[in-house]
């Protein structure tokens, strides 16, 4: 999985069950928990995930536009 796809599988994830932590998002969608920290990181500093506690997400209001603008456009 590219990182933009996993980015794109983290936000549908989170949309679907969040908030969540790290290791339970990274065995809902078959991924190593760090490469998920990792865009989860990436995700919270452009604005799309909100850290609600250690290593626990939530998504935020522009990580659902995101969702809903489609897979095929890159944020910012």
């Amino acid at each position: 999985m590219t990182r933009r796809e996993l980015e794109w599988t983290v936000l549908a994830a989170l949309a679907e069950r969040s908030p969540c932590y790290v290791v339970d998002l990274a065995a809902a969608i078959d991924e190593h928990p760090v490469a998920v920290e990792t865009v989860c990181a990436s995700l919270r500093d452009r604005g799309e995930l909100r850290s609600i506690g250690y290593r626990r997400y939530d998504v935020t209001a522009a990580g659902r536009r995101q969702l809903a603008d489609g897979h095929d456009d890159d944020p910012v």
